[in-house]
C-alpha cells in the first residue's frame, strides 16, 4: 500500500489532496459527538500526513496514527507535534495493546489494497483493535470516484508542480495513476519525484460481506457530508462513501 507514497508525494498530498481528509474530518466530529460522545481516544488507520488527525485533537481527542509510510508519518508529526502517538504499520496487518472506542480510516484504504483477501484482513485487524461497543467508520471510492483516474492534469503553484496521469480498467477492477512532479524544499531548491499508484474496484456488495465476515453489526451505508444518516441506495454519481460500523457489545 505504500508504494507511492515517497517524501515528494507526501509534501504534495497537504497541498492538493488536503481538502477531502479535512472535510472527512469535520463529517466524523459530527458523528463520534452524536454516536460516541463519551470517547475520548480515537485511532487513525491510514493516518497520511495528519489532517484528519489535527481535527479530532483540536477537539480535544487523544489519536493514535498508523500509517505504512515513513514519509507520510514524518509529515504527520510534523503537524501534530509529540501529543499523538504515530506508529508505523500496514492497515491489513497490525495490533495494538489496548483497544480503542473508536477507529476511522479515511480516503480509500481498501482501495488500495491489492484484493479482498487484503480488505478482509484491513477489516479484521481493526475489529480487533477496537473495544466491544467500539465505532469504525471509513470510506472508499465507488466506480464513479475511481472513473477520476482517467485523466491528464497538470497543477502548478509556487510551492510544487504536478503532473498527473491515470487510467481506469472497469473491467478488470484496477487503476492506476502515475504522477511526476517536483516540490520546494527548505532551503528553495525544488526536489523532484515520479511515483505510481494502482487502485482496484470495491463493489459494495462485495464489501458489506467482508464487514459482516469480520463480525461488524449495525452496519450502514452514508455520504460524506452527512454520515448519521443512511442511504439507501448509493448514488451514482456519489464519488465516495463512507461505511459505519459497531462491534457488538
Amino acid at each position: 500500500m505504500s508504494e507511492g507514497y515517497v517524501e515528494g508525494f507526501a509534501q504534495a498530498y497537504d497541498q492538493f489532496w488536503r481538502p477531502y481528509p479535512a472535510k472527512s474530518a469535520q463529517s466524523l466530529l459530527k458523528l463520534l459527538q452524536s454516536l460516541t460522545p463519551e470517547a475520548r481516544r480515537v485511532l487513525d488507520v491510514g493516518c497520511g500526513t495528519g489532517i484528519v488527525a489535527e481535527h479530532l485533537m483540536q477537539a480535544g481527542l487523544a489519536v493514535t496514527g498508523l500509517d505504512m509510510s515513513p514519509a507520510m508519518l514524518a509529515r504527520a508529526r510534523e503537524r501534530l507535534g509529540d501529543d499523538a502517538v504515530l506508529i508505523e504499520g500496514d492497515a491489513a496487518d497490525f495490533t495494538v495493546d489496548v483497544q480503542f472506542p473508536v477507529a476511522v480510516s479515511t480516503y480509500d484504504i481498501p482501495n488500495h489494497l491489492p484484493d479482498l483477501d487484503r480488505i478482509a484482513a484491513y477489516l479484521q485487524c481493526v475489529y480487533n483493535a477496537v473495544a466491544p461497543g467500539g465505532l469504525f467508520a471509513f470510506d472508499i471510492a465507488t466506480v464513479a470516484g475511481l472513473r477520476g483516474m482517467n485523466t491528464v492534469q497538470i497543477r502548478d503553484t509556487e510551492e510544487a508542480m504536478l503532473l498527473f496521469r491515470g487510467a481506469l480498467n472497469e473491467s478488470a477492477g484496477v487503476g492506476f495513476y502515475r504522477i511526476s512532479g517536483v516540490v520546494r524544499a527548505e532551503d528553495g531548491r525544488y526536489d523532484r519525484f515520479e511515483t505510481t499508484m494502482t487502485n482496484i474496484v470495491v463493489p459494495v456488495d462485495h464489501l458489506l460481506k467482508l464487514v459482516a465476515d469480520a463480525g461488524w453489526v449495525d452496519t450502514y451505508l452514508a455520504a460524506q457530508d452527512d454520515l448519521l444518516t443512511p442511504l439507501d441506495e448509493v448514488p451514482d454519481e456519489l464519488r465516495h462513501v463512507f461505511v459505519i460500523s459497531r462491534k457488538p457489545a
